[in-house]
């Protein structure tokens, strides 16, 4: 499992070459929010874009991933992509409901397992001063979101019981760990 914003900014390396041949400016899921790639380089008026095929990745690492020779592609148009942070529909930023209609907060992070090509987790902020005072959530039960153009909706959950995500108790979700300022 990868925190999306562990891998954004990393060295992008050919293995057979030991050349960088970019660094990932986000992540590239399909309109059901598989992962597909990585993106180098956004499309343009004056440049295709490019990106990295999931399936031509070596290996997710701390400090770079790993590609195969010949793993860089283009592309003309990005309405075939979702994406965590670009794009014209981010996933990051996007207020998180109940079918109730109770806010949660707002997608601040996903989690991805790469090799499986899902996301596994969503990674949600109430604001600074409440992540700095509460800490960020998690939602680990991906099967009940629906992911949708504005909102992203938490199905099956009854507004008067406690809310449980992930098999936590809404309150008692365990806190992510506190880190240092990037």
């Amino acid at each position: 499992m990868q925190r999306a914003r562990d891998i954004i900014g990393l060295p992008v390396i050919g293995r057979e070459t030991g050349k960088e041949v970019g660094s990932v400016q986000d992540l590239l899921f399909n309109k059901q929010w598989q992962y597909m790639g990585l993106l180098l380089k956004e499309k343009n008026f004056f440049h295709k874009g490019t990106y990295v095929p999931a399936s031509a990745v070596f290996s997710f690492g701390t400090d770079c991933i790993m590609i195969g020779a010949e793993a860089i592609t283009s592309f003309d148009s990005s309405s075939m992509w979702q994406m965590l942070r670009t794009g014209r529909a981010p996933l990051k930023g996007k207020s998180v409901v109940t079918a109730c209609g109770r806010h949660l907060g707002f997608v601040a992070d996903v989690y991805i397992e790469p090799h499986a090509g899902k996301i596994v987790g969503y990674e949600l902020s109430d604001g600074f001063l409440s992540d700095m005072l509460d800490g960020r959530r998690m939602i680990r039960d991906t099967q009940r979101i629906t992911l949708g153009e504005d909102t992203v909706v938490v199905e099956n959950i009854t507004d008067g019981a406690p809310l449980h995500l992930g098999g936590f108790k809404y309150d008692d979700v365990h806190q992510l760990p506190v880190e240092g300022h990037r």
